[in-house]
C-alpha cells in the first residue's frame, strides 16, 4: 500500500536548509564517537575526583559543606555526582547506537534525553542564588523524587537495606523546608528544568521546542516518528533511518549541554586548575571535530 500521502508532520529537530547526505556516513559516526567520549570521558573523571575528595578550601562547595546544613549539602553533592553519571552513561549508549546502523534510528532520541534530564538536575541545583537556595533547591528535588514512590505505595530501601516509607520522607522534607524557614517545596518540572538548561547553553530560547521534539520520538508520536520514516521510489515505507541533520542536532545539544553543566560544576568546586584545563582541551577537541561537519550540513548558519 502506497502510504507516502499519509508522511504529513515531520517534525524536523534541525534547522531547516540542510545540507548533505540524509544519512550518516562513516566518517561522521568516526567524528561523533571521538568527540562525544572525550568530553564524556573528562567529565566522568572531574565527577569522579570531586566525589573522592573534600571540596576545596574557599570553593562555593566547601562553603556548603562547612555550613549549618553540612548533611544536605552533601546530599545536593551526591545527587549532581550520580546526575552526572547517570548523563555520561547515557551519552556512551548514544555513541553505541550511532555506531551500530541497525539500530541508528529513533532510540538515539531517547537516549539524547535522558542525558539532557540526568544533567538538568546538576544544572538545576547549581542554578541556585545563594547557599541557602542550594539547600531548598535539594530538598525540593529529594522530596519531588519520592512522588511516585508514594502514590504508589512503593516499598523502598537504602543500599544497607533499610526500608524507607516514601510518604514518612516526604514530610519529613517538608517539615525540614519549614524548620529552616524556607517556602514550600518547589514545583520540579523535569520538562522545565531541561528547557532551562538548554536555552542557557545554546544561548537560545528553544530548549522547551527541543525537549518536546525528543519527546515525541521517545513516545512515539506520529509527529516524531515520522522524521525517521524511509520509503522507497514507489512510496512504500521501507523502514526507519536516523536522518544525519537531526543525529547532529542532538550532538549539538548533548555537547553544549555537558561542557555549560561540567563547566559550572568544576567553577562549584573552585575552578580547580586540572578540572578547568581538562574540560576545556576537550571541549576545544570536540569543537575541532564536530564544527566542520556542522557547517557542511548548515553552511549558511
Amino acid at each position: 500500500m502506497n502510504q507516502s500521502d499519509h508522511l504529513e508532520n515531520r517534525r524536523l529537530l534541525a534547522t531547516p536548509g540542510a545540507h548533505g547526505p540524509a544519512e550518516l556516513v562513516d566518517s561522521d559516526v568516526q567524528s561523533i564517537s571521538r568527540a562525544v567520549l572525550l568530553l564524556v570521558t573528562t567529565a566522568e573523571k572531574i565527577t569522579f575526583e570531586t566525589a573522592n575528595n573534600p571540596p576545596p578550601t574557599g570553593s562555593p562547595a566547601h562553603d556548603l559543606w562547612r555550613g549549618s546544613e553540612g548533611g544536605y549539602a552533601i546530599d545536593g553533592f551526591i545527587t549532581m555526582q550520580y546526575a552526572n553519571m547517570s548523563a555520561m552513561d547515557h551519552a556512551r549508549g548514544f555513541v553505541s547506537l550511532v555506531r551500530t546502523p541497525t539500530v541508528r534510528s529513533t532510540a538515539l532520541a531517547t537516549i539524547a534525553r535522558g542525558a539532557l534530564e540526568s544533567l538538568a538536575r546538576t544544572w538545576y541545583l547549581l542554578a541556585r542564588e545563594n547557599d541557602s537556595d542550594f539547600v531548598y533547591r535539594v530538598l525540593s528535588l529529594l522530596r519531588s523524587d519520592l512522588r511516585y514512590s508514594e502514590l504508589l505505595d512503593e516499598r523502598i530501601h537504602t543500599r544497607d537495606g533499610d526500608a524507607v516509607d516514601p510518604a514518612e520522607r516526604r514530610e519529613f522534607y517538608s517539615s525540614e523546608l519549614k524548620r529552616l524557614g524556607m517556602p514550600s517545596p518547589a514545583r520540579i518540572d523535569l520538562a522545565n528544568m531541561v528547557s532551562a538548561m538548554l536555552d542557557a547553553e545554546m544561548d537560545k530560547s528553544d530548549g522547551r521546542m527541543h525537549y518536546s521534539a525528543l519527546s515525541s520520538i521517545a513516545h512515539a508520536h506520529r509527529l516524531g516518528i515520522n522524521t525517521f520514516i524511509t520509503t522507497g521510489s514507489d512510496g512504500d515505507i521501507t523502514g526507519l533511518a536516523a536522518p544525519r541533520p537531526v543525529v547532529m542536532d542532538m550532538v549539538g545539544h548533548l555537547v553544549a549541554a555537558t561542557f555549560g553543566t561540567t563547566q559550572a560544576f568544576v567553577t562549584f568546586y573552585g575552578d580547580q586548575t586540572r578540572h578547568v584545563e581538562l574540560l576545556e582541551t576537550a571541549m576545544q577537541r570536540a569543537l575541532r571535530i564536530l564544527v566542520p561537519i556542522m557547517d557542511s550540513i548548515w553552511p549558511d548558519s
